[in-house]
């Protein structure tokens, strides 16, 4: 008897420390491949309570959370814990018995409807709806008995609430900015999230899937809205017979205003016309009056030219001869230099005749040009023309202010070449002078110093005639030195 008490304890001993073994290195039958059972949402997003199975002589539990889902467990003492999807050792557990709820956490739709009830002007509407929702408090939703039965009577409350409150127009198609298949979705939605008998859920969105109104009203409307369109048709008929009527007569009075119109513009257009050519006959007569006028002008203009270009070429004979003067006496100075200068003078005398005598030609010519032209537009001519004078005078007047600038330049630079000529004439005859005078300081010097070597060389029979050779080679040194040093 002792040895088999002994022996089924030590069996159970081994079971329970096998177990221990398995659970700790995860070799449950659920971790080994053995399939989970199918959990049984009673509610519908939780399941009944179950007790928690224990090993290890109650000191350790295991728990699998399938995914999608999450675990609440109710441990001794009043303890919960909230477990995500995953294999859990729970150990030291505490003597009592510990329940675990699994909660569906996956998102769901839950389809509600139809909802009838009466509009706000006493017509019958129906709404079918589906509501997605999502578990956000899964330790709420594991104490609430019925969640989704809550949940569909909220969305039938709101749905009866607006329909109560709307009109079957407006539940039965959009009118304007409202009604419409959104416009319930949106409030019943506004309304389901503020709802507290729904705590622990999400309301992530409502949709209509269906409406359907009282086929009394909308056979109704059709007919009000077919009699509506015939008698818009009617009357746009008739109106527009009244416009074609309208546009006839518009079209008659037009046609006999034309006429009347016709009538005077050709009354018009014959007095127009006689005065037209009254009025050319006064022009043609003040324009040859202003043709002869503006003949006289050119003419005396004509005359003041030609009396200018005579004063011009008075004065450039009267420069011709003083300038030939003034190189007749600079050739007395220097001839050959002068009388290149005097050439190239007189080709630029020549180049400036040439262009003085082709711009009297382009002032001949242009005073052609203007006449024709004044001939075509009188009045406009007339200022051109005064405009031209002055140009043609101002242009006169430099061209006579350049060459005798150049004149003055060219005799100023004749006269300070000759007075530098002679400077420097002045300047070579005094350094020559200079020169001259060293050579014979030189030729003296040399000259005594000659004469003592010749003395010494060869004395004279007469020693008191005869000068002292040191003497003379002295002053003859005395000379060179004076020489060396002017």
């Amino acid at each position: 008897m002792n040895a088999d008490v002994i022996s089924t304890v030590q069996e159970k001993v081994g079971e329970a420390i096998g177990e221990g073994i398995a659970v700790l290195k995860g070799e449950t039958d659920a971790a080994s491949g053995t399939p989970l059972a199918n959990l049984h949402f009673v509610t519908g997003l939780a399941t009944a309570p179950r007790a928690l199975p224990r090993q290890a002589f109650g000191l350790v539990a295991h728990l699998v959370v399938p995914p999608g889902t999450v675990a609440v467990t109710h441990l001794p003492g009043g303890e919960r814990r909230v477990y995500q999807p995953g294999s859990y050792t729970l150990v030291g557990m505490q003597p009592g018995a510990a329940l675990v709820q699994w909660v569906d956490m996956r998102r769901r739709q839950l389809a509600v409807g139809p909802v009838e009830g009466w509009s706000l002007d006493k017509w019958r509407v129906r709404l079918w709806l589906a509501v997605d929702i999502e578990v956000n408090d899964p330790v709420k939703i594991a104490a609430h008995r019925e969640p989704l039965t809550a949940l569909a009577a909220a969305v039938r409350n709101g749905a009866l609430r607006y329909i109560e409150q709307q009109t079957h127009a407006a539940l039965t198609g959009a009118s304007g900015d409202q009604g419409g298949i959104d416009a319930p979705a949106a409030v019943i939605l506004e309304r389901l999230r503020h709802d507290p008998a729904l705590d622990g859920l999400t309301i992530i969105n409502v949709r209509i899937t269906e409406r359907q109104g009282d086929e009394r009203q909308i056979e109704a409307a059709t007919a009000a809205t077919v009699a509506a369109a015939q008698i818009d048709e009617e009357s746009r008929v008739a109106a527009a017979r009244h416009r074609a009527r309208l546009q006839e007569i518009e079209a008659a009075a037009a046609l006999a205003a034309r006429e009347h119109d016709i009538r005077m513009a050709s009354v018009a257009a014959a007095a127009r016309e006689k005065l037209l050519i009254q009025q050319a006959e006064v022009q043609q007569a003040t324009l040859a009056a202003r043709l002869q006028v503006v003949m006289a002008q050119i003419q005396a203009q004509v005359s003041e030219i030609a009396r200018e270009e005579q004063l011009w070429q008075a004065e450039q004979a009267r420069l011709q001869a003083e300038w030939e003067r003034v190189q007749q006496q600079l050739l007395e100075a220097h001839r050959t230099d002068q009388q290149l200068r005097l050439m190239e003078a007189q080709q630029g005398i020549l180049r400036a005749e040439g262009e003085l005598a082709l711009a009297a030609e382009e002032k001949r010519n242009a005073h052609v040009l203007a006449l024709a032209e004044i001939q075509q537009r009188l009045a406009e001519q007339r200022a051109a023309h005064a405009q031209a004078q002055a140009e043609r005078r101002a242009a006169h007047e430099r061209d006579l202010l350049e060459l005798h600038l150049r004149y003055e330049q060219m005799v100023a630079e004749q006269m300070q070449r000759l007075e530098q000529w002679r400077a420097e004439r002045i300047q070579i005859g005094v350094q020559q002078k200079r020169q001259h005078e060293r050579q014979m300081a030189a030729i003296a010097g040399t000259a005594q110093i000659a004469a003592a070597a010749a003395a010494a060389v060869m004395p004279a029979a007469g020693e008191e005639g005869r000068a002292n050779p040191g003497e003379v080679a002295d002053a003859g040194l005395r000379a060179l030195q004076e020489f060396v040093e002017l």
